[in-house]
């Protein structure tokens, strides 16, 4: 087999030779048709098993996410029985009334989705910079940190319903601190949770608290990854406390950060059963009336499979339209490695 491996060496068989300048040169046969032929269907073979092995996670996942997904869709053009199954076409008028665009003056549907954005407002920032300052303070070198990062990560350990159980006690008003509370803010209900001024406050507080503890493993897990040995270079050049933490520290965690944001709107979009234990209806007034537990009422409660998948429809092209709106506005700040 004779190989033109450069422009002033030829060599035949395999090995290594010396070109021109006398550097090793590693001879690389040419595969003839045949090796060619055996290396696609090796790669065939190895393929159609990595899809068999997969198989049976992709089957779940289409059944329980695509399938309810494009059924949601079809459905929302639709009214349903009480079986659920369409059977009179409703054009888009569903989606006329959740935008009050059909005359009707019903605006409650819009107000849920404003009540959600002023909830994700409450929940997503404050939670994402308690979480930055409770890593940053967690990377302090003294001999009791670990104490203090169990105790910052407890809340992942409690579900989001024995929290809202747990929270539920703490603003009952013969707990004294929750007493104190509402005589200073001069609330006239008996709970905090029963106020419309409070409401969603006391819902969004305790929405922080339980996502804390993985929103401060994230983003401590976000600050261990930054070398060292930028810290030590800024050091020299004078960059350390806030200086170390404004010119190293924040800029090589904006991807993180990102990530805690992107997920945190849509935890809080999704929000529920906070919603579910503390409150258990729409609130004084309405005020704590969040879009899923709006769906959650059109399905469950009054049976209106169509209105409830339009209701969802609407969810998901908001979250849609936020996510993209993050990533097109936060993206250009975020200094990748």
């Amino acid at each position: 087999m004779s190989i033109k491996q450069d422009n002033s060496t030829e060599v035949h068989g395999k090995g290594t030779v010396a070109n021109a300048n006398g550097e090793p040169v590693m001879i690389v046969p040419e595969r003839t048709p045949e090796e060619k032929r055996n290396m696609a269907r090796n790669r065939r073979i190895e393929f159609a098993w990595a899809m068999l092995y997969m198989l049976p996670a992709l089957i779940i996942f289409i059944a329980f996410t695509y399938v309810p997904f494009f059924r949601a869709i079809y459905l929302s053009f639709f009214i349903t029985d009480a079986r659920g199954d369409p059977v009179k076409f409703n054009d888009v008028k569903y989606y006329s009334r959740i935008l009050n665009l059909d005359d009707s003056g019903r605006s409650e549907y819009l107000r849920s989705i404003w009540t959600t954005i002023v909830f994700t407002i409450m929940v997503v920032p404050f939670g994402v910079v308690a979480s930055l300052a409770l890593a940053v303070l967690a990377t302090a070198k003294v001999r009791i940190i670990g104490v203090f990062r169990t105790i910052f990560t407890s809340s992942v350990a409690i579900s989001v319903a024995s929290a809202a159980v747990i929270w539920s006690l703490i603003y009952s008003p013969n707990v004294k601190v929750t007493q104190w509370l509402i005589d200073f803010l001069q609330i006239k209900s008996t709970t905090l949770l029963n106020d419309a001024l409070t409401a969603l406050p006391a819902v969004a507080f305790m929405t922080i608290w339980s996502s804390l503890g993985f929103n401060f493993i994230i983003t401590l897990s976000g600050i261990q990854a930054i070398p060292q040995d930028l810290y030590e270079s800024g050091l020299i050049d004078g960059a350390s406390g806030w200086k170390a933490f404004r010119f190293i520290t924040l800029p090589l965690l904006t991807p993180t950060l990102l990530f805690l944001f992107v997920i945190s709107v849509i935890s809080s979009f999704q929000a529920f059963t906070q919603f579910n234990v503390l409150v258990g209806n729409e609130g004084p007034d309405g005020t704590t009336n969040v879009l899923v537990y709006t769906i959650f009422t059109a399905f469950w409660k009054d049976n209106r499979y169509g209105f409830a998948s339009a209701l969802s429809v609407v969810l998901f092209v908001v979250l849609l339209v936020l996510t993209f709106i993050q990533f097109k506005s936060l993206d250009r700040k975020v200094h990748y490695q």
